[in-house]
């Protein structure tokens, strides 16, 4: 048969192949609709993936996630205990993180290692004259917000690894706090209580801090503060000395939650 390119080509030999090319189409026609192929959209793969999670199977997992508990263990190491196992430790670069540095793990050792383990982060916009034409973002707000979705992702594809779990699409592994203000969120893991191996009582801790007055108290536990916010790849001290800090000022000057809040958020 001559080619197509070839300028004399036969009629004959057009015809056949025209008539070919038409049998093939009625045959892919017959087993599969065109208008079928062009239904299936991405979004429509995920609900068919999805389609797994029944609310049974899904509420099997939020119990699963909610009865894990993870504990800080030091700057580059987590406890993690399954339901029903022994505890094991982990450290970031099993966790899939590339080191102890990254701010990524920096916010998970954040809210492991500080009491009440709650995070949020703040208003999106500020109104500097109470316009709302005027508003200005928060530089922090979306760089916060997407360290986080990083975090999620993170911990998801770790638990897939290292234990089969599956998860439906667009799974998050933290939750507002209903009852919390300012749009405070928490993760849906069990956080237990830091790693008592080696930890000085804080009753000896908060002597560094008894003689103060309350200016310099303030100003101690501002650099605390900082020094465990999620921008921090390595902390210089201990969690338990921004508790223990904490403490000797609702002791000693009767703060408030109210009190510490206007702090922390200077």
């Amino acid at each position: 048969m001559n080619t197509l390119s070839n300028p004399s080509i036969n009629r004959n030999d057009l015809v056949s192949l025209i008539s070919k090319s038409q049998e093939y189409i009625e045959i892919l026609k017959s087993i599969i609709s065109i208008e079928d192929v062009q239904g299936v959209t991405t979004s429509s793969l995920f609900d068919e993936a999805d389609s797994q999670f029944s609310s049974e199977v899904l509420s099997k997992l939020e119990e699963k996630v909610s009865q894990t508990v993870i504990s800080f263990e030091s700057d580059s190491s987590i406890l993690l205990e399954l339901p029903g196992k022994p505890s094991v430790e982990y450290n970031c670069k099993q966790m899939g993180f590339r080191s102890q540095e990254t701010k990524t793990w920096g916010m998970l050792i954040g809210i492991l290692s500080s009491a009440p383990h709650t995070f949020n982060f703040g208003i999106a916009y500020t109104y500097p004259d109470g316009s709302k034409k005027n508003r200005q973002k928060c530089k922090n707000y979306d760089a916060k917000w997407k360290l986080l979705d990083e975090l999620n992702k993170k911990l998801l594809m770790f638990f897939k690894r290292e234990f089969s779990w599956s998860f439906p699409e667009g799974y998050k592994l933290y939750e507002s706090n209903v009852a919390a203000k300012d749009g405070e969120k928490s993760l849906k893991l069990t956080i237990g209580s830091p790693s008592l191996q080696d930890q000085v009582p804080s009753s000896d801790i908060e002597k560094r801090f008894l003689s103060l007055d309350e200016k310099e108290l303030v100003r101690n536990i501002r650099a605390l503060n900082d020094d465990f916010t999620m921008d921090s790849y390595v902390h210089s001290e201990p969690p338990e000395t921004l508790l223990a800090a904490v403490s000797v000022g609702r002791e000693k000057f009767a703060w408030t939650d109210e009190k510490f809040g206007e702090i922390i958020q200077y």
